[in-house]
């Protein structure tokens, strides 16, 4: 008996290096999505093909988000949802990189607090007080200086 079972799957909490939402072949829209391979040795890029643009519509041509495998797919797929949904206004500004850099560190930041809350950790056990063991035959003597003791034998 034959399986087939599909070479990609979504996880959410992978490191991808890169995503990129543009047109495509054949009035078509491609996200392609590159991160580390399985094994590890080199990088592998996944397409998934979606329905174009109508006739007549027109938008942003394409989004890149680059992640540097340090980016979860759940906060690039959040970063590309957002800036699919922002208006496109065909002036630039100087801080595009610097709203998407703080988009995802908010992000970020939601998801580690929820996780937080879901999961608390336990304070540490109190750690026992460590007793001093003299040898037989010895004791700590005071002296005249304050808070200064020797060890003598009895």
């Amino acid at each position: 008996m034959d399986h087939f079972t599909p070479k990609y799957r979504y996880d959410p909490n992978e490191m991808v290096h890169s995503i990129y939402q543009g047109p495509g072949p054949g009035n078509s829209t491609v996200t392609r999505v590159v991160k580390k391979s399985p094994n590890g040795d080199y990088m592998e890029a996944t397409q998934t093909f979606d329905a174009g643009l109508q006739r007549g519509q027109g938008g942003l041509a394409a989004v890149l988000v680059l992640g540097g495998r340090v980016t979860s797919m759940d906060e690039v797929r959040y970063i590309l949802e957002a800036r699919s949904q922002k208006t496109y206004k065909p002036q630039k500004t100087n801080s595009e990189v610097a709203d998407m850099c703080r988009l995802a560190g908010e992000y970020h930041n939601e998801m580690v607090m929820e996780a937080r809350k879901r999961n608390p950790t336990p304070p540490p056990p109190k750690k026992k007080p460590v007793t001093l063991f003299l040898p037989v035959g010895y004791r700590m003597a005071e002296t005249s200086e304050p808070g200064l003791k020797i060890l003598a034998k009895v």
